[in-house]
């Protein structure tokens, strides 16, 4: 009995651990970066350039390589700032060739089409893995860059 239990109680545990991973979660089949910070940045809503550098090359998914953007959403609220990326897309540097048929090399492909199950709406194994981990560390980079252009201190 006791092990029905357990096993009632972990289940939703590991249910929930795949729609939620660092800060990002998936909402309405699309996968979002979202964070608080305790302080009011000054920073505006608006598009992000995302570029993969110094990442290493041959064990790196050609979708992560090619990055190119993304929305940042911003919220103030009580001396807080929500920080929001919705649209996290890539443009494939590569055309390919399908029996005369050339692929559309201009065409984003977004994170969701390549990082979430269509069916069960939960991440693929490669997210959870590592491509996940990549992604928040060119996210923060982006965001500390934009944090730290709009702090300068105009008193010098």
């Amino acid at each position: 009995m006791k092990k029905l239990v357990l096993i009632l109680f972990i289940i939703p545990l590991f249910a929930f651990a795949q729609t939620v991973v660092g800060d990002f979660k998936i909402d309405n089949g699309e996968i979002i970066w979202q964070k608080i910070y305790e302080d009011s940045l000054k920073i505006e809503s608006q598009d992000l350039s995302l570029k993969a550098v110094g990442l290493p090359y041959m064990s790196t998914t050609f979708w992560l390589q090619d990055l190119e953007g993304g929305k940042l959403i911003v919220n103030h609220k009580n001396g807080r700032t929500r920080l929001t990326i919705k649209d996290i897309y890539s443009i494939s540097s590569t055309a390919l060739n399908y029996g005369g048929v050339m692929t559309n090399p201009d065409k984003p492909s977004y994170a969701h089409e390549m990082y979430v199950k269509r069916k069960k709406g939960v991440f693929k194994k490669l997210f959870l893995k590592k491509d996940g981990n990549l992604l928040n560390q060119i996210i923060i980079k982006e965001i500390n860059s934009l944090i730290n252009e709009n702090s300068t201190d105009e008193d010098w």
